[in-house]
């Protein structure tokens, strides 16, 4: 599950990224405001460790994912 809130307008682009670097989700809001929450399916990717990136205007933030 991925949850935050932008409290102004802006450009955001969500990504989840495999221990390779390899591009395993991606999405793009263009002016976006609010509250966004999403439930992203991985079953049918292997057990390893993701990477989640949200990137707006003001930088970008990285949590890592671990799917066990």
């Amino acid at each position: 599950n991925i949850t935050f809130t932008s409290e102004k307008k802006q450009d955001i682009e969500i990504r989840i990224f495999n221990a390779l670097g390899e591009r395993v989700f991606v999405e793009s809001k263009e002016a976006f405001l609010g509250r966004y929450s999403k439930q992203i399916d991985l079953e049918g990717y292997p057990k390893a460790i993701y990477f989640l990136e949200i990137e707006t205007a003001h930088g970008v933030i990285n949590k890592k994912l671990i799917i066990q």
